[in-house]
């Protein structure tokens, strides 16, 4: 499933790239201590022909749920990003806001490094299976035409408010590229899990209801794509569902329930409840509910991810404004 993804690829597609000026090359780093509740990421989205990034680091843990009000965000519009420079790559840049990326080998090992306003990382990627590509089916390539997965682990420290944080934990980056304009796709959201060793999880679940009728309570999400990581073997998932059990007065989805299929017959189910959530608003037409997530397996078992439901704004804005009013 994942032959045709190259190493190359984790370097800006020079040779590949269209003149448009929308061209993104976007990746993402979470990472979480499940035991305090706290979570973080490191993100980024490259736009090489507008000479710009848009690169942050967040935490947050149940102490606050806003980009004002968590324990850290940091999102910095604008950072100049120029290609033609040879010290300037996907995973090789720094940005004015503390925020440093090091590729040590592609698709193996990344660095990363931020010092601003108290808040520190020191963290460290290493790739624990190799790359899962799930580049998106028709109708959805908008977000990325191009796209794949790869489960890892992440270990380091952070320091915030002057306490040390140990972080040793699974983690599943990825990285997109192509054309991307940030329209109003369907809403949705991406359950995963990973331990760290070996077995992993994977979904993009979509909804399917036009968004003006969607009731959004009591639905359930088919997922698109996603992949099993067990036994060494990846996998595709061809079949998938994610619901959510129950949500918050304000909206959250709290618990949620998935379950998927891979090409070899390998199933897995989970309830999941989430125990912090970040509202995250990094571009204006979209919400992002972000929680991490313990998801209880059908044996009893335990596994550590994120649920990371995501809703056109218009969609959003009618969706709370009516809550409580039926």
């Amino acid at each position: 499933m994942v032959d045709f993804v190259r190493p190359e690829d984790d370097y800006f597609h020079k040779d590949s790239m269209t003149d448009s000026p929308f061209w993104n090359e976007s990746a993402w780093f979470p990472f979480y201590v499940a035991e305090r509740d706290l979570s973080g990421f490191v993100y980024m989205n490259h736009r090489p022909n507008m000479n710009f990034s848009m690169t942050g680091v967040a935490l947050w843990d149940p102490s606050g749920e806003q980009m004002y009000d968590c324990l850290y965000h940091d999102w910095l519009e604008l950072a100049p990003l120029d290609v033609r420079k040879d010290e300037v790559e996907m995973f090789d840049y720094s940005t004015p806001n503390g925020l440093t990326l090091k590729c040590v080998e592609p698709q193996k090992t990344f660095l990363m490094r931020y010092d601003r306003d108290g808040c520190q990382l020191d963290l460290r990627f290493d790739a624990t299976m190799g790359v899962a590509n799930s580049g998106f089916p028709d109708g959805s390539q908008e977000w990325g035409p191009h796209h794949y997965e790869q489960g890892g682990r992440v270990s380091g420290k952070v320091w915030i408010n002057g306490e040390e944080i140990d972080v040793d934990c699974g983690s599943n980056r990825d990285h997109s590229w192509g054309p991307r304009l940030y329209k109003d796709n369907p809403r949705g959201d991406f359950p995963w899990f990973n331990d760290g060793k070996g077995f992993a999880f994977q979904m993009y679940n979509i909804g399917t209801e036009p968004l003006a009728t969607d009731p959004i309570e009591g639905t359930i999400e088919p997922a698109i794509t996603g992949w099993i990581q067990k036994d060494d073997k990846i996998s595709h998932v061809v079949s998938g569902t994610r619901q959510v059990l129950e949500r918050r007065p304000d909206g959250v989805p709290w618990k949620l329930a998935i379950e998927g299929t891979d090409d070899i017959g390998r199933t897995v189910h989970a309830e999941g409840e989430c125990k912090n959530v970040l509202k995250w608003v990094p571009w204006a037409r979209y919400l992002q509910y972000w929680s991490l997530c313990e998801w209880t397996l059908d044996d009893g078992s335990k596994q550590y991810g994120e649920a990371i439901e995501w809703f056109p704004g218009i969609q959003a804005r009618r969706f709370l404004r009516g809550l409580g009013q039926s």
